[in-house]
């Protein structure tokens, strides 16, 4: 919890119950939809409505405190962005896993920098797989 209130100090936002409980579920590492992540959030808020669940959400996102997947199905899933990763998404299931960058693409992000003369904020990667180790233990 202590986590998420300095996260969100970093990025100028205040800790409210609601952005704390999305961040929460976020960290199960579900890349939930909006849907998947709205049921959860009623669970345990009944209060809550899907309006504020988008409305921190898209704050969360704005400030970079959480990214959007693109999937092949078409739904968006989401993510908090503690640290430069790739998703790794497969077309069969559709589960999605966190993998560590490898030093070179950190050295790849410097060449498009000096190539482009621009400065990558934050470079987003998906590795898309037919099958993966979910699967393949089915």
């Amino acid at each position: 919890m202590n986590d998420f209130i300095n996260l969100l100090k970093t990025k100028e936002l205040k800790a409210t119950p609601q952005r704390i409980s999305v961040l929460k579920e976020l960290d199960k590492k579900g890349h939930p939809t909006i849907d998947d992540l709205y049921n959860a959030l009623k669970k345990e808020n009944p209060s809550m409505s899907l309006a504020t669940v988008y409305k921190n959400l898209a704050t969360l996102k704005e400030k970079g405190v959480v990214i959007e997947v693109n999937t092949a199905e078409g739904k968006m899933r989401y993510d908090i962005y503690s640290k430069p990763h790739i998703h790794l998404v497969c077309q069969q299931c559709g589960s999605i896993e966190d993998v560590d960058y490898d030093q070179s693409l950190f050295e790849y992000q410097t060449i498009l920098e000096t190539n482009k003369d621009v400065k990558i904020d934050r470079m987003d990667v998906i590795a898309t797989v037919r099958e993966c180790s979910v699967c393949k233990k089915k």
